[in-house]
């Protein structure tokens, strides 16, 4: 009889191993969620830096559009006739126009500008918004000889002020001062930024001119500091301080202080900073938040996933739940972020649709008032070309009225093409008369009206090359056009005269080769009709926007701002080209470009 022993397997080995296998699944999850919440930090301070370097950004061009601005109205108020009459009696010690002049300057920049200041010799008149300030010189940030002189002054409460100086054709010199505070109000005070967070402003040399606490203005932010706690650790401060002054943007992280608590509290630090190009120098602007307030959200959900860590053991599957709902909750942000950002971009399409409807009723109405304009221009020639057709069916052409007859005639008749074309762009009648043309001799006759009616001061040079050249157009057309910017020539050049060049010759599309206009047309012959004056000239700004509708550089009630749209219309009926080139204070050219043909039987290719 044999009798059989049986060990009984430990239970102990298999719990252990199960909990083994949870452990190193706690582990595991844990590494992964480590990176994740590490990722998930990097990605948010890389967000809330490029949020806070657009800020930075987009108070820099503000700041550069109001100090652009204000320049432009010095420009344009030194060149108003009633400043020129104030300062010419200014120069006769009868201060009254200026003091008026420069009150209602101010009058209508109030909230913007807050004094003026008027000198001439050493002679001078200022205007403030409030009480007068004393100003003591900080800096210059251009050349001090400069036509428009600009440079930093600061009250003895310590408030900074940007002073703009642009030299008069008299001699004189109108200066604006702008506050730094009321900027700050307007570019950048209204910005939040978490708890703490702020923009300041400062000068390329380290003065604090904009800031939301305003004991901060008027102090060096590096060498004040020092001055006041000289025991402090500047060294990383001072490293980002180093960067600014390069006059280079960019975001950086470091250890510095609360300067507003006292004494100050060590803080961790996040600066987006960006330069503001004015004159010769340049501010720096800078958004500034604290590092705790972008990493305590996550900080505190990594305590909490840590904690859920330790407890996998027993609470797992509590903890696969609460992955899920974390997951859940991030894809309903996704979604919400994606629903905000279609709801954005309908709005702004409906804003667009808004302005194009606002835009094309002004059209409609202004072309329903010009084709009742033409209408009635017609009922008012008829009569004067029916007579005057009737007189000469019955005089004697050898009759010494007959031409001055004729004349009434043929100038009803082109005012009748003139009225075709406003009904042409009221939309009540398409049709265009065109013909074949001598391009030459046209503009010739067109450049004989002009010259007529042209200003004294006003010097006409004409270089018109007559070749056997015709073009498939309009003559009546072809005047306007001529008119019209020999029109606009000598209102830029104005009352100080100048001269006007104008150039006609023929030329061939290969010689445009980088205009995409001549593409495909490299052997055929264009007549080039320029106009080149030394007038005032035009910014970069201006020269974008001649062509639109409406729009005008002259004072309400001086120019409609039809003339260079309907310019551009005509050319393009006529299947040509115009181009402007033009600098501020060096004059304007336009040239044109029509397709010729040699012969007027090789007219039939072009209609």
């Amino acid at each position: 009889m044999k009798i059989h022993f049986f060990r009984e397997r430990p239970r102990g080995g298999g719990i252990g191993a199960a909990a083994a296998v949870v452990f190193a699944a706690a582990v595991l999850l844990f590494i992964l969620v480590g990176n994740m919440i590490v990722e998930n930090q990097k990605t948010m301070i890389e967000t809330q830096s490029g949020q806070l370097r657009s800020i930075s950004e987009s108070v820099a061009a503000n700041i550069e559009v109001f100090v652009e601005e204000t320049k432009d109205d010095l420009a344009v108020e030194t060149g108003l006739e009633q400043f020129r009459t104030a300062e010419a009696a200014f120069a006769e010690q009868n201060q009254k126009p200026m003091e008026e002049t420069l009150e209602e300057f101010l009058r209508e920049r109030e909230g913007t500008v807050t004094g003026l200041v008027y000198e001439q010799g050493n002679l001078s008149i200022s205007h403030w918004t409030q009480k007068e300030r004393v100003l003591t010189l900080v800096s210059f940030m251009t050349e001090q000889t400069a036509d428009t002189a600009i440079s930093i002054w600061q009250d003895e409460e310590e408030n900074c002020y940007l002073k703009l100086q642009r030299a008069t054709e008299a001699g004189g010199r109108l200066s604006c001062i702008l506050s730094f505070n009321d900027i700050y109000e307007k570019t950048a005070a209204y910005i939040k930024m978490g708890k703490n967070g702020y923009v300041m402003v400062k000068s390329s040399d380290g003065l604090i001119l904009m800031h939301q606490v305003e004991e901060q203005i008027g102090q060096y932010v590096l060498e004040g500091r020092r001055r006041m706690y000289p025991g402090l650790d500047f060294s990383e401060l001072e490293t980002l301080i180093e960067h600014q002054e390069s006059g280079k943007g960019g975001v950086e992280i470091y250890n510095s202080y609360w300067w507003i608590e006292e004494p100050p509290r060590p803080v961790r630090k996040v600066s987006a900073y960006e330069p503001v190009e004015i004159g010769d120098d340049f501010l720096i602007v800078s958004a500034v938040i604290d590092y705790a307030e972008i990493t305590e959200p996550l900080q505190a959900a990594t305590i909490k996933i840590a904690a859920a860590a330790v407890c996998l053991a027993v609470f797992f599957g509590l903890f696969l739940l609460l992955i899920w709902k974390l997951f859940s909750r991030q894809k309903a942000v996704e979604q919400e972020n994606c629903r905000l950002r279609e709801v954005n971009e309908r709005l702004e399409e409906l804003r667009r649709r808004e302005e194009a409807m606002a835009h094309q009723q002004r059209l409609q109405l202004v072309g329903t008032m010009a084709g009742g304009i033409a209408h009635e221009f017609n009922n008012l020639l008829t009569p004067i070309m029916g007579y005057s057709a009737m007189m000469l069916s019955e005089m004697d052409e050898r009759d010494r009225y007959y031409a001055d007859i004729q004349e009434i005639l043929s100038s009803a008749e082109k005012a009748k093409e003139i009225i075709s074309q406003i009904s042409a762009f009221s939309g009540k009648n398409s049709e265009q008369s065109f013909q074949e043309i001598p391009v030459s001799q046209v503009a010739a006759r067109a450049m004989l009206v002009a010259e007529s009616g042209k200003p004294k001061q006003v010097e006409i040079v004409m270089e018109l090359v007559f070749e056997p050249f015709w073009m498939w157009g309009n003559e009546t057309q072809i005047h306007q056009i001529v008119l019209n910017l020999c029109t606009n020539a000598f209102h830029a050049m104005g009352e100080a005269g100048g001269r006007l060049t104008v150039k006609g010759r023929v030329r061939k599309g290969r010689e445009f080769a980088k205009n995409r206009f001549f593409e495909g047309k490299e052997e055929q012959d264009f007549y080039e009709l320029s106009f080149s004056d030394t007038g005032c000239g035009m910014t970069e700004d201006v020269r974008k926007q001649i062509f639109d509708p409406f729009f005008t550089t002259r004072r309400a009630g001086e120019g409609t701002g039809l003339g260079l749209f309907l310019v551009y219309r005509m050319v393009e009926s006529h299947r040509g080209l115009i181009t402007v080139e033009s600098e501020p204070g060096k004059g304007t050219v336009f040239c044109l470009y029509f397709p010729v043909y040699c012969r007027s039987a090789d007219s039939a290719s072009l209609r």
